[in-house]
């Protein structure tokens, strides 16, 4: 355990004196006379109040002596519905001779609790009935916490057990812990890192897993986080989640009560339709206490959708019993016949109407477990979650509690939701075996002895921060991420999507359909630049009108064209023949649009028509065309780009000409999640060494480092591709764009599949080839190939993530400097080393142009050289912020681009630009290694900032260069980083 860590531990401490401290000052009064105050008469009455069916007498007896006694306290229904199962376990046949089981209640749900129980066939042993009317948590902790101190007096127990983060849970641990009682806490390492949101429940899980012996983590998750707070590994237990246990019981069970009413009214809904693709059902539950400023708005979206899918979505909203919330819930729903609102539903009830429901849209945190585990799909409604795992791994989307946020997420997910080929994690939280698993812990806890960890001994971890604190070796560690876990971290940043054929391509949940031509969301302006080839534009404007998903504007653009008058004419030509009042719309529509001599229905066919004749006529005020004498190059066309209005724009090459299905096929593919990116007819990787499309066939999706042929996108990405200095104006516009997307804003390139049983989504034509050979193609012309390839090495000098970097498997180390002699310094001191671990060195400097760096001197020591080029853009000197800016751009990119998992940096340089890198590497979990040079610190300030997130540092005194005994220190270090 390292300092920081400690340090944590100890304030959690602290909070917890004075926790107790203010608590136990309620029950102490000023009168030495009386020591206790005015309560201990409320404490009295209660303890007459409560019931027993368990027999104390017992205790003394022979037969039960002998048996270790487990005392399990619950004070709420979600207590007792998670406890349930494991009690029973504990319970079995098997273990009654194990150990002695009493189950006590706090009554803190007394009702709701006990029914909860008797669903799993278990009762209360022991009831103290402490709930009141309009109690304060205080008041109830203070009277739980004495009178379970009182059972623990009577009952002795070896060990007791609760679950979650109630107040009966915190204050019954404390009592327990107070008597020296172990404490076992069930669902622990919850946390949602805000001790306000949700409140209390933070702050009592936490300080109940700060003293708590037996840990029984849910998730691999929750017991990272638990480990990371100081807690003893060997106290932590990764049993899934009680609740799915609880879950999977009543899922299992045959259920008579069919017809229950809300059951009737599911199945009445379901009744109005063929098929339930065509129905949805969405079950809602709010009820956070942290929440209920945002009721109002959360109800109002709610309501939204319900209005907007009327026909078709069935909405069940239990609502909580709190007036307040009932007031705001009923107001919102008035009139709305498709929402059901009823009364909080029974646990043998609910999980049926759980896996009815297609989507659950709740800020509960039980809901989120159940649903997950029957594959449901949650949309949570909160700010902050304590079950991040969904999240992270898609079965779980925390939108919050805005009303614009949670309508366009529930929509969304109302057309993901019903695809055949979509698959959700199921075991997330649990596979219904963790009350066997902690009932076989407690076991061998009592009968085969804990195992001990000599890491968590009080010498160990005073032991670990002395050698951090006053170590003569000068050097402070931040224990970083292991090696493969930064390599994988890194890889799958890097990493290529999965290269999937057209039908794969088309299965997977897109936000489009064709059915959806005509929203303005989809809207496409398609842009056609035309320098020499002649004789295509009659036949570009029809295979544009042709397309199942026509666009919504042409623009024809040449500029310096050899052969302009010839341009203009085919332009006022193919005018003239779509013009109003011609033939030629009727005899294209029918010919070729519509095509009369297939089979289609005359209601069909005569539909079609209209609606070509329609399109046929908006020509005119779909067509624009641009023209000029200026050379714009290949730039021009994208310059234009900038200015459409829809919300998607393709960019074409006048060789590619798009069959029908090109540009609906398109739409799918950029409305995927794994695939939003800029689509491309033909593709390469940067050293243009094969090439994707026409030419190959390639029939799967590839991603690419640079498309071509054409570019579908959004219109909003074009602006990416001018953010950096043009390398060259003559070519490679298509690697500006390319690279600068994937640097700014983490945006693929993908070559479109060339299926060869379906020629329609093609976006060139069969005779794509020959028209390329009729003109200019990159490349081909004079100049081009060489300027190519000094664009490419220009980006990859700054900094660019390429298709194949993943594939790099050699540990790799990033050093930093600004300086010739301290480049030289930092790489001579780990060369050997990293020599060792068979691994590469890369070296990254600001600005070349502003230091004394020797390149070529640099370059023969490392595998690659790169320069962030800060300011080198507009000739200027930026700001620090516009400096540090460039930095963390770059910054990714480098990292992504030699994979490098560790960092080594001067850090007495202390400069603006240091600092940014330092906290690129930071925000990416990049292990920092600082070489602190104490008597030549530029920016104490800096200095200090970048020293608190380096996770090394060897500091050295008076001298220009580690000695001996440091830079073994540093080898040491590598080794520990790499191993």
């Amino acid at each position: 355990m390292n300092s920081k860590e400690v340090g944590r531990v100890g304030l959690l401490t602290v909070i917890l004196l004075l926790f107790c401290y203010v608590i136990m000052s309620n029950v102490l009064v000023k009168n030495n006379k009386d020591f206790f105050s005015p309560r201990r008469n409320i404490f009295r009455v209660n303890h007459d109040r409560a019931t027993y069916r368990y027999d104390h007498s017992k205790i003394n007896s022979v037969n039960s002596t002998h048996l270790p006694k487990v005392l399990i306290v619950l004070g709420t229904r979600p207590e007792g519905i998670k406890c349930a199962p494991l009690i029973a376990e504990l319970k079995s046949d098997y273990y009654r001779s194990r150990f002695e089981v009493i189950v006590l209640s706090t009554g803190q749900h007394q009702q709701m609790l006990r029914q909860a129980l008797i669903a799993f066939q278990q009762k209360i042993d022991i009831d103290l009935n402490l709930m009141t009317h309009n109690q304060t948590l205080s008041d109830l902790f203070n009277r739980v916490f004495s009178e379970v101190a009182n059972q623990i007096n009577i009952i002795r127990p070896n060990l007791l057990i609760v679950q979650g983060d109630t107040t009966t849970a915190l204050a019954s641990s404390l009592a327990s812990a107070y008597h020296s009682i172990p404490v076992a806490h069930v669902e622990a390492g919850l946390r949602s890192f805000n001790l306000l949101n949700p409140y209390p429940e933070e702050l009592n899980r936490k300080i109940i897993d700060s003293f708590a012996k037996l840990m029984f983590a849910p998730t691999t998750f929750a017991k990272e986080v638990l480990v990371r707070e100081g807690a003893c590994e060997t106290d932590i237990f990764t049993t899934g989640n009680t609740g799915v246990d609880a879950f999977y019981h009543h899922q299992n069970r045959t259920y008579t009560m069919k017809n229950a009413s809300i059951l009737r009214t599911i199945d009445n809904f379901k009744k109005n339709f063929t098929s339930e693709i065509n129905s949805t059902i969405i079950l809602v539950t709010m009820h956070r206490r942290e929440n209920f400023e945002y009721l109002s708005d959360m109800c109002r979206a709610v309501a939204t959708i319900a209005k907007e899918h009327e026909k078709n979505v069935l909405i069940i909203f239990p609502v909580h019993p709190n007036p307040n919330v009932k007031h705001v819930v009923f107001n919102s729903f008035s009139g709305l016949n498709n929402v059901k609102i009823v009364d909080p539903i029974s646990y043998e009830i609910f999980g049926h109407v759980l896996s009815q429901s297609d989507i659950v849209m709740t800020d509960s945190g039980g809901i989120q477990e159940e649903a997950v585990s029957i594959g449901k799909s949650v949309i949570l409604m909160r700010m902050t979650t304590e079950r991040p795992e969904g999240i992270y791994l898609g079965t779980i989307k925390q939108i919050g509690v805005l009303y614009d946020e949670i309508v366009q997420a529930t929509n969304l997910e109302l057309i993901n939701v019903k695809s055949k080929n979509r698959t959700l994690k199921t075991n997330i939280f649990g596979d219904g075996q963790a009350s066997k698993k902690i009932a076989a812990i407690i076991d061998n806890y009592f009968y085969q002895g804990h195992r001990p960890n000599s890491k968590c001994t009080t010498k160990f971890r005073q032991d670990s921060i002395a050698r951090a604190v006053y170590s003569n070796l000068n050097a402070s560690i931040q224990t970083p991420l292991s090696h493969t876990l930064r390599r994988n971290i890194i890889n799958n940043l890097t990493k290529v999507r999965s290269a999937l054929t057209l039908n794969e391509l088309l299965k997977i949940p897109s936000r489009y359909n064709v059915s959806l031509k005509t929203d303005q969301q989809f809207a496409i302006t398609a842009v056609i630049g035309i320098y020499r080839r002649e004789g295509l534009i009659r036949r570009w404007i029809e295979a544009l009108l042709l397309q199942t998903h026509p666009p919504k504007e042409i623009w024809i653009i040449y500029f310096a064209s050899p052969i302009p008058h010839k341009l203009n004419l085919e332009i006022q030509e193919t005018r003239s023949l779509f013009a109003n009042g011609s033939n030629h719309c009727n005899e294209w529509c029918t010919q070729k649009k519509c095509d009369t001599s297939n089979n289609s229905s005359n209601g069909i066919l005569s539909n079609c028509i209209q609606q070509c004749l329609t399109l046929c006529k908006q020509l005119p005020s779909m067509l624009f065309v641009a023209m000029g004498e200026m050379q714009l190059k290949y730039f021009g066309r994208f310059q234009l780009s900038l200015q459409c209005q829809t919300k998607y724009v393709i960019v074409f090459d006048d060789d590619c000409i798009p069959q029908i299905r090109y540009f609906e096929t398109a739409l799918h593919t950029i409305n995927t999640e794994p695939y939003r990116g800029i689509l491309g007819t033909k593709g390469t990787p940067a050293s243009e060494s094969y090439y994707y499309g026409p030419v190959s066939k390639t029939n799967q999706i590839i991603e690419a480092d640079v498309v071509g042929g054409s570019w579908f996108m959004e219109s909003e990405w074009v602006k990416l591709m001018f953010h950096d200095k043009m390398q060259s104006w003559n070519t490679g516009e298509d690697f500006h764009l390319c690279a600068n997307a994937r640097k700014y804003a983490n945006i693929r390139s993908f070559v479109m599949p060339v299926d060869a049983n379906d020629i329609s989504t093609h976006s060139f034509s069969n005779d794509y080839l020959s028209i390329s050979d009729r003109g200019d193609t990159t490349g081909r012309v004079a100049g081009t190939a060489s300027s190519r390839r000094h664009i490419v090495n220009q980006l990859w000098l700054r900094g660019d993530r390429l298709m194949d970097s993943y594939k790099k498997s050699r540990p790799a180390l990033l050093v930093y400097a600004e300086t010739n002699n301290d480049a030289l310094m930092l790489i001579e001191n780990v060369r050997k080393q990293m020599a060792k671990l068979s691994g590469s060195i890369h070296f990254v400097t600001s600005n070349v142009l502003k230091t004394n760096l020797v390149t070529s001197e640099i370059k023969k020591m490392v595998v690659s050289f790169h320069d962030f080029m800060v300011g080198r853009d507009y000739g200027s000197d930026p700001t620090p912020i516009t400096a540090a800016a460039e930095v963390l751009y770059a910054f990714d990119m480098v990292m992504q681009g030699t994979q490098s998992t560790a960092i080594l940096i001067l850090g007495s340089s202390s400069t603006g630009t240091l600092f940014a890198l330092v906290a690129a590497a930071f925000l990416r979990n990049i292990p920092i290694i600082n070489i602190y040079m104490e008597n030549s610190v530029i920016d104490v300030r800096t200095a200090e900032a970048i020293l608190a997130m380096s996770s090394v540092t060897i500091r050295v005194f008076g001298k220009l260069a580690p000695n001996s005994l440091e830079t073994e220190q540093l080898n040491h270090i590598l080794l520990e980083l790499y191993q």
